[in-house]
């Protein structure tokens, strides 16, 4: 007979526990305390529901509402055998911290939901990440195309900083090396690795619209180009200061280049890839 290893009892509980999980259709995970409490070696039901009121107690004290992360379903009819307990993730992790920590499923379970907390964390931090750098890769393609417009529009290479220029006079009523100043930004550094997503969103709503509207009214001329560039850029500065309650040079800049962010996304995106749990 083959000999079982210590990893492979812990590695049985970690596939229950995730052969078990469900998730409703916005993609939230949940268990079944019916089939969680025999996972964490509670085979009876009266020994498992107690520890689920503890957790519930455990919400309850934090200040979160217990009934939103354990939802009894099944008849209410006296019957010990009809109750059962939607389980969020939170709540399930809950549980298996105030489970008996002598049995060895109970143990598992907590590295387990850590295990899955932590995903969800970085989950979050990767979407904020994303629709930073997602943003960011829009303005470029946004300020190549909005270049090329101009450079029809008869706007000559050497003024393209001029053009461009125009959209910060026009978005923060100064000019771009004031601003550079104002945000505390060296003369090498570029605002839009700094700047978080709404800012970045506002120039390339920016550059698309004068990009269309330069292109759409026939512009042919250089100085009617960089005009019109600023004109559309203060129409933006204005709803920007309509939605915000303040003008664009007020949004504070993001602490982290985002060249660390492309970093960050690259490693966590690894680390969530790789295998979890113990090996035989």
């Amino acid at each position: 007979m083959d000999e079982i290893t210590p990893a492979e009892p812990h590695r049985h509980t970690m596939e229950r526990l995730e052969a078990a999980k469900r998730v409703t259709p916005d993609g939230v995970e949940y268990w079944l305390a019916r089939e969680l409490g025999p996972i964490l070696g509670y085979h009876a039901w009266g020994r498992f529901e107690p520890v689920i009121q503890r957790a519930a107690a455990a919400l309850t004290a934090s200040g979160r509402n217990a009934s939103h992360q354990i939802v009894r379903t099944g008849k209410s009819m006296g019957r010990e055998d009809s109750r059962d307990y939607f389980l969020s993730r939170g709540a399930s992790y809950l549980i298996a911290m105030n489970g008996d920590p002598a049995k060895p499923e109970v143990a598992t379970a907590q590295i387990y939901f850590a295990a899955r907390t932590r995903q969800m964390e970085v989950a979050g931090e990767l979407t904020a990440d994303q629709k930073r750098v997602e943003a960011r890769d829009k303005v470029t393609k946004a300020f190549n195309v909005v270049s090329g417009v101009a450079k029809e529009a008869g706007v000559q290479s050497k003024m393209q900083p001029v053009f461009h220029g125009a959209r910060f006079q026009g978005l923060y009523e100064m000019s771009r090396a004031e601003l550079m100043a104002a945000k505390g930004l060296g003369s090498g550094e570029n605002l839009f690795d700094r700047a978080g997503a709404l800012e970045l969103s506002m120039h390339e709503f920016q550059m698309n619209l004068a990009a269309s509207v330069i292109a759409k009214e026939g512009i042919k001329s250089q100085q009617r180009a960089i005009d019109r560039n600023k004109a559309i850029a203060k129409e933006v500065r204005q709803a920007v200061i309509n939605s915000e309650g303040r003008g664009p040079e007020h949004i504070p800049l993001e602490p982290e280049p985002i060249a660390v962010v492309r970093r960050r996304m690259s490693a966590e995106t690894k680390s969530l890839a790789k295998p979890k749990g113990p090996t035989a």
